[in-house]
C-alpha cells in the first residue's frame, strides 16, 4: 500500500516550490500526497514578490476533515503562513506519534521575510521541538537561533529540544554537502557534486524525500543519506522553463 504524506505548506505558481514540488515528488517516489494550502505566494523562477496566508478556519476545516478520513504515514511542513496557522499546526503535533519534518521556510534569501517575528519565534520554540527532524538552509538556521554562527545556532536549538537538524546545501571543495546534527553528537555529512546552475525549489524537494524514507521506516540516518543523493540525481533534470532559476 503506498504511504500517505500530509504536506502542509505554500503554494508556488511555478510549480517549482512548495505543496506542488512536495506533491510531484510523492507521486514519483509512489506515495500519495494530502495537500494543505497555507499561503499563496506570488512568484515564478526569477524572484518572490508577495505572500498572502490563508485564513485560519478554512485552513483547520480542511485539516479536521482531511485528517477524520485518512491517517497519513508522516506529515511534511514548509511554509506555514501565519501565526494563527502555526497554532493550529501545533495542536495536530502534539498528538501525534508519526514522522514530522519541518523544513523552516522564512521567505526567500533575498527580499521580504514571509513570517513576522511572533510567527517565527513560536515555529522555533513550539513547533521545532515536536519535529522528527528540521531542515533548515544557513540562513534559515542562523536566524532561528539569533546567532552569529552555525555552532552556536545549532547548540541554541538543541537546548530548546530540537534534536536532529539537517543543515543544508552548503558548498565547499566544489561539492554540496548537508550537515546532520543529531542529538548533540558530532555531524554527519553527505556530500554529492555540485551541479552547474541555479535551482528552484530544492529545499522542498530535499525535505519531501527526507519524509518518504522516514515514512517508509528508514532511521534517520539513512534518511538524511538517500535523500540526499537523490536530490542530487533530481537536479540533473532540472530544465530553464523561465527566465530564471531552473525548475523540475
Amino acid at each position: 500500500m503506498k504511504k500517505k504524506i500530509l504536506i502542509i505548506g505554500g503554494h508556488d505558481p511555478s510549480g517549482g516550490a512548495g505543496v506542488m514540488m512536495d506533491a510531484n515528488i510523492c507521486r514519483l517516489n509512489e506515495c500519495h500526497p494530502l495537500t494543505l494550502i497555507t499561503s499563496e505566494t506570488v512568484q515564478n523562477s526569477q524572484k518572490s514578490k508577495d505572500n498572502f496566508p490563508a485564513t485560519e478556519e478554512v485552513f483547520k476545516k480542511q485539516l479536521d476533515f482531511i485528517l477524520d478520513d485518512i491517517k497519513p504515514d508522516a506529515i511534511k511542513i514548509g511554509l506555514i503562513g501565519s501565526y494563527e496557522i502555526a497554532r493550529v499546526i501545533k495542536n495536530v503535533l502534539v498528538k501525534t506519534k508519526m514522522p514530522v519534518v519541518i523544513d523552516p521556510v522564512i521567505g526567500p534569501t533575498s527580499g521580504k521575510s514571509f513570517l513576522n517575528n511572533k510567527t517565527i519565534e513560536f515555529m522555533r520554540d513550539e513547533l521545532l521541538p515536536l519535529a522528527s527532524i528540521v531542515t533548515p538552509n544557513e540562513d534559515e538556521l542562523l536566524k532561528l537561533g539569533n546567532k552569529n554562527n552555525l555552532e552556536n545556532s545549532i547548540k541554541f536549538l538543541y537546548e530548546l529540544g530540537i534534536k536532529n537538524t539537517l543543515v543544508t546545501g552548503k558548498i565547499k571543495n566544489n561539492k554540496i554537502v548537508n550537515y546532520l546534527f543529531s542529538d548533540g553528537c558530532d555531524p554527519l555529512q553527505f556530500k554529492n557534486h555540485l551541479l552547474k546552475g541555479h535551482f528552484h525549489g530544492t529545499g522542498c524537494l530535499l525535505s519531501s524525500l527526507l519524509t518518504i524514507f522516514l515514512a517508509k521506516k528508514f532511521s534517520v540516518v539513512d534518511s538524511c543519506e538517500k535523500a540526499s543523493n537523490q536530490t542530487n540525481s533530481y537536479l540533473k533534470l532540472f530544465k530553464k522553463i523561465g527566465k530564471g532559476q531552473k525548475l523540475l
